[in-house]
């Protein structure tokens, strides 16, 4: 430098050099000696730090480390003093003196002045705050907290770091509150500490996500479709229930009913069985009956009717006496009826014969029956006579086979001739009386019928008789003999009445007889007389009484009902009508048809048919019962009779054996069978005839049905349902007390098991809802105690659904995570993890229940130690210090920018402002003063900023790393200034590799 400054040459600069340092060594020769000794020392410093225990420096005792300093500097003095002399030995040797006594005395001076530092500094650098951090703290303590921190970073997933404040505040429930103070001065301090306080904070979020994912995986995969795990749950813990004591027990109680009885299956049962019943009762009074009917049929005849017999004798003639030879008539008389008259030469159809003229020609109608009820006896058909006579020819024994067979009827369905053509008949005759004549069928199912002029000749001939039928009857009723009326008076009443001059035949007789020219010749008729005598007529027994009151319910009877009457007075009469039937066998006959006329009319609601019908039937009953055979045979039925009553028609059991006679098929369907046993009187009835395989058909359709009514679709059965269906079916079961009592079995049983339903396995079981089943088993707030019953749910699920339970537990604590660690502002919760840890064991019941649930999982033990690592961890990060005010760090940032100076920068200045002050006062030594204060103080602040910034940094890398806990722990354990302590301090300010933080992994459930 001096030859660019100088512009000379570089060997005269060095010449120059050298002649002075000689000078000056010669001129002070110690001094000379030394300083090279402590250049050449200044120079081995490189030395000391590459090897510090060959120079004293290093961890050993303090003579160990004097003699390796005396050693060692010896032999640097004495090999630098023979370099610098040549190779001189008297330089030699003073140098190795020299070298070596200063090497002795240096670990010496450096312990006594480190002591006296230390005392001036209260220990080594930061050896005080450190200190003062674990101030009261136990040795168990700091050992809990070690654990803490390693428990942290070896949590499954990359592990969560945890700073020493945080795992000091863990171990003593917060008592670590200056740790807590250092490390947020330090987080907030800015500089190399800040950043590394802040870099381990951020990166956490990331770590805790990570062992968070783990924990969960390690419970169970994630569940693709969570919608559908509610009815895996609800199905888990309906089979739960089922398995408790409780559920068993209703399984038994309900066993114990019995099995399910549906309608079909019960009336396939009762339905055979009751017909059984009824068939046999019936055989064993028909074999009763048999006997007795035979011995009344063959009875003695004991019964007497007196009836009268008619005979007839000639009686006294009529004399009329006439004026002339015939009746002579004014002018004004009516006139003769007219001879019919022909309208062409067209003949009657040969075989279009009408029906009346039929009947007429082949010797009349029998006046008896029903045709004694109409005026048929006054129907004469011109030429041939009377249609209806006494002693014409029986309905039932002639007429109705000849009538079908000649065509004027049709034969029945089955081509046979038994059908009733009573009625019918005498329609058709009374509308031949009015003029409408019948004509037989031909073939083709067409009437025959007549020609033209046939029918004009039965119309003249319908009305000429129809007149002369209302005369003589009309004559009759005025106690006049028509026989008497003079034949050309009769012609011309006749021809009055047919072409209508008069209405009334008395009247035309009137008009008649009043034209009359003076008396007529006298008209002599013959006359008859008819008597009757007494008769007695003997039979079995006398069917007088019955046929009496027929006749006077006849007397009123209207419609159907009169025709009932008049067939069941037929009934009492011998085939062909002529005499009374006096045999038991006729009368028993006459009685079972009246018996079924009454049925049908009881069938049909004919209140009034069924009273006169039955008036009759106790009149022939009576007469029946006269015959101490029948009497006996009528006891003994109705005695045999009385087990089949519940079985008549219209009851319930009727309806149930209700039988087709001629294809024995069952009217009633099976399944509709126990519809008609329902209320106490039926199954009164029915319990009483049933056989054992019908009453246990019949009971367990009951029982059956209570429960049905009290089940909901799925067979769950609501306990208050069925005590409401006990009770209104309390007179049914009051007959069947066995039923009763297994069915109230049920009743208990299922209220025992309320309390099951109230437990979190009952909530799960009653619906197929995720958050429910989450609400049942993590309740925010459990009850205490609640932790057993979590256990038995638990347990339950995984037996009957192991899956479903892990994917229960897993979606309430990760749904749980995710929402306490979700992001606010885009930013990481920091406390995230620790709010997740209060969420699922905030208290100790929470804690109890979440160890129940896990422990209930396949390997549970593992899955509670694994809970409670990573959920301490978390906890333990919720002891971060919070960020607090910063106003102080504030003010100490605006003071540097309103500055805008370095520390040097501050240094000058403060040396200028000194030195201005110094001057302004005490000239230019004042400005010299005021420059060395300004100096001392400038320095003092960048020496104060320097150690503030230095101890941080060892600070934050001490609160980070986990090996500086051990050395804490140690330090804690020594005396202040001991060369332990300064030991373990310096160990703890030199850690340079504890402040890294992990970087975030995707978890398994992601990837």
């Amino acid at each position: 430098m001096r030859s660019l400054t100088n512009d000379s040459r570089y060997s005269d600069e060095l010449a120059k050099a050298t002649s002075y340092g000689e000078k000056t060594a010669a001129e002070h020769p110690w001094a000379n000696t030394a300083g090279e000794i402590a250049g050449g020392v200044a120079g081995t410093i490189p030395l000391v730090m590459a090897a510090p225990a060959a120079f004293g420096a290093g961890a050993g005792g303090l003579a160990v480390r004097t003699g390796a300093s005396l050693l060692s500097g010896a032999a640097l003095g004495g090999a630098d003093s023979a370099v610098r002399s040549g190779g001189n030995v008297d330089a030699i040797r003073d140098g190795t003196l020299i070298g070596g006594g200063l090497g002795a005395a240096g670990p010496v001076a450096g312990k006594l002045v480190g002591k006296v530092v230390s005392a001036v500094r209260g220990g080594a650098p930061g050896e005080g705050v450190l200190r003062e951090a674990v101030e009261g703290l136990s040795e168990a303590e700091l050992a809990s907290a070690q654990h803490i921190i390693d428990q942290g970073r070896q949590l499954p997933g990359g592990g969560v770091g945890v700073t020493l404040d945080e795992a000091l505040n863990r171990a003593t429930e917060g008592r670590a509150v200056r740790a807590s103070q250092l490390a947020r001065v330090v987080a907030n301090s800015g500089g190399e500490g800040g950043r590394l306080m802040n870099e381990f904070y951020a990166a956490r979020p990331a770590s805790i996500d990570n062992v968070a994912r783990s924990a969960f995986d390690a419970i169970g995969p994630q569940n693709p479709a969570p919608s559908g795990l509610g009815l895996d749950l609800q199905s888990a813990a309906r089979a739960g229930v089922a398995q408790t004591p409780e559920g068993m027990a209703l399984a038994q109680a309900r066993a114990a009913v019995g099995p399910r009885v549906t309608d079909d299956a019960a009336g396939r049962v009762i339905q055979p069985e009751m017909r059984g019943v009824v068939d046999a009762r019936e055989a064993a009074r028909k074999a009763q009956a048999d006997i007795d009917y035979a011995a009344a049929r063959n009875a003695p005849e004991n019964a007497g009717i007196e009836r009268a017999v008619q005979v007839e004798r000639p009686g006294e003639p009529i004399v009329t006496q006439p004026a002339f030879s015939r009746p002579q008539f004014e002018a004004g008389a009516p006139r003769p009826a007219e001879a019919f008259e022909r309208p062409s030469a067209i003949g009657d159809d040969p075989n279009g014969v009408s029906l009346a003229r039929f009947i007429a020609q082949n010797g009349g109608l029998r006046l008896d029956g029903d045709a004694a009820a109409t005026d048929l006896h006054r129907f004469m058909v011109p030429g041939i006579g009377k249609v209806a006579r006494p002693d014409g020819k029986g309905l039932d024994n002639f007429w109705r086979e000849r009538l079908i067979e000649e065509g004027y009827f049709r034969p029945d369905a089955d081509g046979g001739m038994a059908r009733d053509i009573s009625s019918e008949l005498l329609r058709k005759l009374q509308n031949e009386q009015r003029g409408v004549p019948s004509y037989p069928l031909d073939s083709a199912g067409r009437p025959k019928g007549r020609a033209a002029s046939g029918q004009a000749a039965d119309e003249y001939a319908n009305a000429r008789s129809l007149a002369e039928s209302r005369f003589d009857e009309d004559l009759a009723r005025v106690e006049v003999d028509p026989k008497g009326i003079h034949p050309d008076i009769r012609e011309r009443v006749v021809g009055a009445l047919m072409r209508g001059e008069e209405t009334d035949p008395l009247a035309a007789y009137e008009r008649t007889v009043g034209a009359m020219k003076g008396p007529l010749d006298p008209y002599v008729k013959s006359t008859t007389i008819t008597e009757t005598i007494p008769d007695i007529r003997f039979g079995q027994v006398n069917p007088q009484p019955a046929l009496d009151a027929i006749a006077e319910q006849s007397r009123f009877a209207k419609g159907d009902v009169r025709g009932a009457l008049g067939n069941t007075r037929k009934d009492l009469y011998e085939p062909g009508g002529a005499q009374l039937d006096m045999s038991v066998e006729g009368n028993l006959k006459a009685r079972e048809r009246l018996d079924h006329r009454i049925e049908t009319a009881v069938r049909d609601g004919d209140a009034s048919q069924v009273r006169d019908l039955q008036i009759s039937r106790g009149a022939l009953d009576a007469q029946l019962k006269q015959v101490p055979e029948v009497a006996t045979a009528d006891a003994n039925f109705a005695a045999n009779s009385r087990p089949l009553e519940p079985f008549a028609p219209n009851t319930p059991l009727g309806r149930v054996v209700q039988q087709d006679p001629l294809t024995g098929r069952m009217a009633t369907p099976t399944e509709q069978v126990p519809t008609h046993i329902q209320g106490a009187s039926a199954a009164r009835e029915f319990l009483a005839n049933a056989t054992p395989t019908a009453r246990q058909a019949y009971e367990g359709r009951v029982a059956t049905k209570i429960l049905d009514g009290a089940s909901d679709a799925r067979g769950n059965i609501d306990p208050d349902k069925l005590s409401v269906l006990l009770r209104d079916q309390a007179d049914v079961l009051e007959q069947m007390p066995d039923v009763y009592h297994r069915v109230e079995a049920v009743v208990r049983a299922r209220d025992g098991l309320a309390r099951v339903e109230a437990s979190p396995l009952g909530r799960i079981a009653d619906r197929p809802d995720v958050d429910a089943a989450v609400r049942a088993v993590f309740a925010p707030n459990p009850k205490p105690g609640s932790h057993h019953e979590v256990a038995q749910a638990m347990t339950a699920l995984v037996k009957n659904r192991p899956t479903a339970a892990r994917d229960l537990a897993r979606i309430y604590l990760e749904s749980t995570f995710n929402e306490a660690t979700q992001q606010s502002k885009g930013l990481a919760a920091q406390y995230g993890g620790a709010g997740f840890a209060s969420a699922v064991r905030g208290n100790a019941q929470q804690r109890h229940n979440l160890e129940a649930v896990l422990r209930a999982l396949p390997e549970g033990d593992t899955l509670v130690k694994g809970m409670d690592n990573l959920l301490m961890t978390l906890e333990t990060t919720g002891y971060r210090p919070n960020k607090g005010s910063d106003t102080a760090f504030n003010q100490a940032i605006q003071v540097q920018l309103k500055s805008g100076k370095t520390q040097l920068g501050q240094a000058v200045a403060d040396v200028a402002t000194g030195a201005a002050a110094g001057a302004g006062v005490g000239g230019l030594s004042g400005a010299a003063g005021g420059a060395v204060l300004g100096l001392k103080r400038g320095v003092g602040d960048a020496m104060l900023q320097a150690r503030m910034m230095g101890n941080g940094e060892a600070i934050a890398r001490m609160l980070t790393d986990p090996k500086a806990l051990p050395d804490l722990r140690a330090l804690a354990r020594s005396p202040v200034g001991s060369k332990n302590a300064e030991a373990f301090t310096r160990r703890l300010l030199t850690l340079s590799n504890g402040g890294a933080a992990p970087t975030r992994e995707v978890s398994v459930a992601q990837r």
